[in-house]
């Protein structure tokens, strides 16, 4: 497993810890302090990178087609960082309902990204953004895991 991967299983798992502190039982304030610190010490995650490379092709590239392919994944990637993160932080005011709204609407802008390699381009996906975009779907499922917790 390269850093990348170490790096994403850290930051899933403590976003894990922090529901299950949540909503497992009444967490005292020694609990939450303790889990903010660890939090706060943790990098992003590089799936909010997603976009960024998505940009980086999109500059580095002539062909018409494969720029408004780029662009269109550029945009829905940024969104679905923006939108995923929201929803993170509704989770933890306990506004559930409209974190599994946040989640969900990100997965859609994935699937634009996806969509659009077909709809403009008909190439596969670069390898690199590829990583990123499965890694950006691993947190999707980890927060759809944590919102099935819920239920």
């Amino acid at each position: 497993m390269d850093i990348k991967g170490i790096t994403f299983t850290i930051v899933t798992q403590m976003f894990l810890l922090v529901f299950l502190l949540s909503a497992s039982k009444p967490v005292k304030a020694d609990d939450k302090t303790f889990v903010r610190k660890l939090c706060d010490q943790t990098l992003e995650p590089d799936t909010t990178y997603a976009h960024q490379c998505a940009d980086h092709l999109y500059q580095n590239t002539a062909a018409v087609r494969l720029k408004t392919t780029y662009r269109v994944c550029r945009d829905t990637m940024l969104s679905f960082s923006n939108t995923l993160w929201d929803g993170l932080t509704k989770m933890e005011v306990s506004d559930y309902k409209n974190a599994h709204v946040s989640a969900r609407m990100a997965h859609l802008d994935l699937l634009r990204c996806v969509f659009a390699f077909r709809k403009y381009a008909d190439v596969p996906v670069p390898a690199e953004l590829l990583s990123y975009m499965v890694q950006t779907k691993r947190l999707f499922d980890a927060a759809q895991f944590m919102f099935l917790l819920l239920d």
